[in-house]
């Protein structure tokens, strides 16, 4: 009974630890949509327009403003730039799932609404997470690994 109960104690520790390690290795919440605009743009309103659109249609879309004069917004602007391979001559300048879309136009806005429905039903990775991307955490699993071999070697005992 003594040696059930432990071994109960043990997988219960280490169904604990994997999904606390799931938690460790999932990733940080990250804006869906990164939009770059400048005041008294007219056509920035009207892309913001459609952009509060989609939020409402989309209840759990995350999307991110940033004013060009802000600090920093320059340097984030050209590195999104660099990875979307893209050149931002005009505003509003806008970042989600693998596009980057420049300008204002019918063509634009279609895209722009087929882009956001499919990160929604299909996923896809921030803007963000293309120049932040974080090195997989080896050094967390491993321990986590080492740790449930031990209580797994211990629970077979």
């Amino acid at each position: 009974m003594l040696r059930t109960n432990n071994h109960i104690l043990g997988l219960l520790a280490l169904i604990f630890l994997l999904s606390s390690a799931w938690g460790v290795l999932a990733a940080d919440a990250l804006p869906d949509v990164v939009v770059f605009y400048r005041e008294e743009c007219n056509d920035c309103r009207h892309m913001d327009d459609l952009l509060e659109e989609l939020q409402e249609l989309y209840r759990g879309l995350v999307i991110v403003h940033i004013e060009e004069q802000e600090t920093g917004a320059a340097d984030l602007m050209w590195s999104l730039s660099t990875k979307y391979g893209i050149f931002p001559a005009t505003f509003p300048i806008i970042f989600v799932g693998d596009q980057g879309i420049v300008g204002i136009g019918r063509d634009k806005e279609l895209l722009l609404r087929s882009t956001v429905r499919n990160c929604v039903f299909n996923g896809c990775d921030s803007p963000i997470a293309r120049i932040n991307e974080k090195p997989f955490p080896w050094i967390t699993l491993a321990t986590i690994l080492v740790v449930a071999l031990v209580l797994s070697v211990w629970l077979l005992q």
